[in-house]
C-alpha cells in the first residue's frame, strides 16, 4: 500500500515537475515578444473648461475588420492602448454628463504613437459629436528618427523589377549599397541608413526577424501588391529595436478584411518598346532581346464558410502570389579582343593597317618568337611559340575573336543563382563564356578564359 502511494507521489511529481516546464515555456514564449510592427493610441480628455475628465470611456475600433479595444482614462483623463496593428481607427469618448465624441478615421503606421485628445461638452450621452480634425502631426512621444512607405507610394511609383524595398531611397539618409568587392555571387545589402554599413541594416517582416545571418540581406521580399507599409528606422531606437546599428527597415505585408477584395496584374516589358543599345548601333549588332512578364494578384476577405461558420469581425485572410517570365540578353561594354589573324600571332595589320611596333619590338628584342628578322619587323611571331595551354584555349574556341578587334558581348542573362554556377570550373565549356569573361576573376573559377594572352608564349629558360 505504501509503495503504491509513493509511486503515486513520484508520478505526479515528475508530471508536476512536466507541466512546470511546458508551462515556462508558454510563458517565456508570451514574453518574448518580437520587434514591434504595430502601433499605439493615446491621448487625453478634456471638459469644456480644459479639466481633465477621469473614468471616460474610451473605445477604438478598426474600420477595416472591426476589431474593438475599450479602456478608461485615468487620473489625469489620459488613456493609452499599445500594440494595435497598422490600419485605419476611429476612437470614441463618452462620459455621463458629456455627449459622446468620435474622431474621424486616422490612420496608424508602424511604430507610430497616434495621438488623439478630445474635449467633451456638457450635454446627453445620447448626442453625438464628430472630431474631423486630424491627429497630431508632430510625433511628441516616440523618440526615433525615420519615415515611413505607404500603401499609395508603393502602388503608385514606379518601380523596375518591383522590388518594394527600392523605396526605401525615397527616405532621407537613406542611399543605394555598394557593389560587392568579392564578385556578383556574393550579395551586398540592398540599402545603407544614415552612413551606416549595408550589411548592418536589421530587416524586419511583421514583426520578425527577416535578416540573413550570412549576408545581411533580407531573407524574403514580398511583391509590391502583398505589402501595406514600411518603414525606416534611422536613429533613437525605442526598447524593442536594436539587433543592428546600420538602421532598421520594418515590412508590413496586407490583411483582410470584412470585405473581400482583390487584384490581377501583369507587367510589360518588351524589346519592342526599346531603342536599340548605343554600342549595338555602332558595331552593327541587332537590339538586345528583353521580354519580361510579371504577373499575379492578390485576394483577402473574411474566412466565411456559408450556411456554417461567418468570420466576419473574427477571423481573415490574405493570400498573395507573383510570378516572373524572362527571356533576355545582356550587352557588355566595347572590349579590345584579336581579330583572326593577331589570334595566330600576325600583328603587321594591327595598328592603322600596318604593324604594331610594340609587337615588332619585342620580337626583335627576343629572337626565339621569331627568328626570321624581316618577319619580326611586321610584328609577325612563330606560331610554334605560343604556349601549348593558351594553343587548347584557341583551338576550342574560348578566346572570342572579331574581324574589328571589338567586341560587344551580348549573352543570354542569367539569375543570380546560375551565374553562381557559370563562374565555377566548368563555365568554361557553356554558352555564356562571354558573360563570365567579363566578370572580375573569383576564387576557383577557371582562370583560362579570364586571361588575355598578349604574350601567350614561354619565354626560354
Amino acid at each position: 500500500m505504501n509503495r503504491s502511494k509513493s509511486s503515486f507521489v513520484s508520478r505526479a511529481l515528475r508530471s508536476g515537475h512536466s507541466v512546470a516546464v511546458i508551462l515556462t515555456l508558454l510563458v517565456s514564449s508570451i514574453q518574448a515578444v518580437p520587434q514591434n510592427a504595430t502601433g499605439r493610441i493615446l491621448g487625453t480628455v478634456f471638459d469644456e473648461q480644459g479639466a481633465t475628465v477621469d473614468g471616460a470611456r474610451i473605445v477604438v475600433t478598426n474600420t477595416g475588420t472591426s476589431g474593438r479595444w475599450e479602456t478608461f482614462t485615468g487620473n489625469h483623463g489620459t488613456y493609452q492602448i499599445l500594440d494595435l496593428a497598422i490600419g485605419n481607427y476611429v476612437v470614441t469618448a463618452e462620459h455621463a454628463g458629456f455627449t459622446k465624441v468620435v474622431s474621424s478615421p486616422q490612420s496608424l503606421e508602424i511604430n507610430q504613437t497616434l495621438r488623439l485628445d478630445f474635449r467633451m461638452r456638457i450635454g446627453a450621452i445620447s448626442e453625438t459629436v464628430t472630431v474631423a480634425d486630424d491627429a497630431a502631426q508632430v510625433e511628441t512621444v516616440n523618440p526615433t528618427v525615420g519615415g515611413t512607405v505607404t500603401g499609395s507610394t508603393i502602388q503608385n511609383l514606379p518601380l523596375n523589377g518591383r522590388d518594394t524595398l527600392d523605396l526605401a531611397l525615397t527616405e532621407p539618409g537613406v542611399s543605394p549599397a555598394l557593389p560587392s568587392v568579392y564578385g556578383a555571387t556574393v550579395p551586398t545589402g540592398k540599402v545603407s541608413v544614415a552612413g551606416g554599413r549595408d550589411n548592418s541594416v536589421t530587416y524586419l517582416l511583421n514583426g520578425g526577424n527577416n535578416t540573413s545571418f550570412s549576408y545581411g540581406v533580407p531573407v524574403m521580399d514580398p511583391n509590391p501588391d502583398t505589402v501595406e507599409e514600411f518603414r525606416v528606422l534611422e536613429n533613437n531606437y525605442t526598447a524593442e529595436y536594436g539587433r543592428s546599428g546600420g538602421g532598421i527597415v520594418t515590412v508590413v505585408t496586407k490583411s483582410g478584411t470584412n470585405h473581400l477584395h482583390g487584384s490581377l496584374f501583369d507587367y510589360l516589358r518588351n524589346d519592342a518598346f526599346n531603342a536599340n543599345d548605343f554600342f549595338n548601333n555602332s558595331a552593327g549588332l541587332a537590339r538586345p532581346v528583353l521580354k519580361r512578364n510579371q504577373f499575379g494578384g492578390t485576394i483577402g476577405g473574411p474566412i466565411t464558410i456559408p450556411h456554417l461558420f461567418d468570420g466576419r469581425d473574427r477571423f481573415f485572410f490574405f493570400f498573395g502570389y507573383q510570378g516572373q517570365r524572362q527571356s533576355s540578353v545582356t550587352v557588355g561594354n566595347a572590349t579590345t579582343t584579336y581579330t583572326p589573324a593577331e589570334i595566330t600571332g600576325d600583328f603587321s595589320h594591327s595598328v592603322n593597317n600596318g604593324p604594331d611596333s610594340n609587337v615588332a619590338a619585342f620580337l626583335q628584342a627576343h629572337p626565339y618568337f621569331q627568328a626570321n628578322v624581316e618577319l619580326a619587323a611586321k610584328a609577325i611571331m612563330d606560331p610554334t611559340t605560343i604556349d601549348p595551354v593558351a594553343q587548347a584555349y584557341i583551338k576550342g574556341g574560348l578566346v572570342p575573336t572579331t574581324p574589328t578587334g571589338v567586341l560587344v558581348p551580348n549573352g543570354t542573362a542569367l539569375p543570380r543563382a546560375r551565374l553562381a554556377m557559370v563562374a565555377g570550373p566548368r563555365a568554361c565549356r557553356t554558352h555564356s563564356t562571354l558573360e563570365v569573361w567579363m566578370e572580375r576573376p573569383l576564387p576557383g573559377s577557371c582562370a583560362g578564359p579570364r586571361t588575355r594572352l598578349r604574350t601567350p608564349v614561354n619565354a626560354p629558360p
